[in-house]
């Protein structure tokens, strides 16, 4: 399906004289629209980059870890040598440890990714700043030169016409004071 060159450069905030102008050195023909070709190339050409649709959050399961103790206990199958041992006794150390330490880090590779998520969303969002100003950059800068070009134009153009103005007032004049001086004085009443 065709879009028309007003819809495109209203869609991606172009100026449509210089979409326009760079489609004719593209040799893209616009009387019928562009083709989804057409555009993809123009877009390329201004550098606009397309916004990625929002990615929807994955749930994470958190896994579930069981964990048994176990028997500290040992205890002696004869019947004759009855003991129980311990083997808090051999230790000689005590041991920091967490109670769930595989959903600790369920937990934290799950932050991480958020963060990852957002951190590359603000640099796209950041990136698509950087893209607008540019572009507005471009604009104003172009604008500015054929205000530059039409205002030097003006200047020249009015200074001609005051020019000419002038002549032809001071040569009416001439000719209303040459009929002036032919005419009679009032008679004195």
């Amino acid at each position: 399906m065709k879009t028309s060159l007003t819809k495109f450069c209203r869609d991606h905030n172009l100026p449509k004289s210089t979409v326009y102008r760079r489609a004719q050195e593209l040799q893209i023909d616009t009387s019928e629209g562009l083709t989804p070709d057409a555009c993809v190339q123009l877009l390329h050409e201004f550098d606009v980059m397309l916004e990625l649709p929002e990615a929807e959050p994955v749930a994470v399961e958190k896994p579930t870890v069981t964990v048994e103790i176990g028997n500290h206990v040992i205890v002696l199958s004869q019947p004759e040598l009855p003991q129980t041992y311990s083997l808090e006794s051999l230790r000689q150390s005590d041991v920091v440890a967490f109670d769930d330490p595989l959903a600790i880090a369920a937990q934290f590779l799950q932050t991480a990714d958020a963060l990852t998520e957002e951190m590359q969303r603000d640099i796209r969002v950041r990136e698509h700043k950087l893209q607008q100003t540019q572009q507005a950059k471009a604009a104003i800068a172009e604008k500015a030169n054929e205000f530059k070009l039409e205002a030097r134009l003006y200047r020249e153009r009015t200074a001609m016409l005051a020019t000419a103005q002038s002549q032809e007032t001071q040569s009416l004049q001439q000719s209303l004071t040459t009929l002036q001086n032919l005419g009679k004085p009032p008679a004195d009443a």
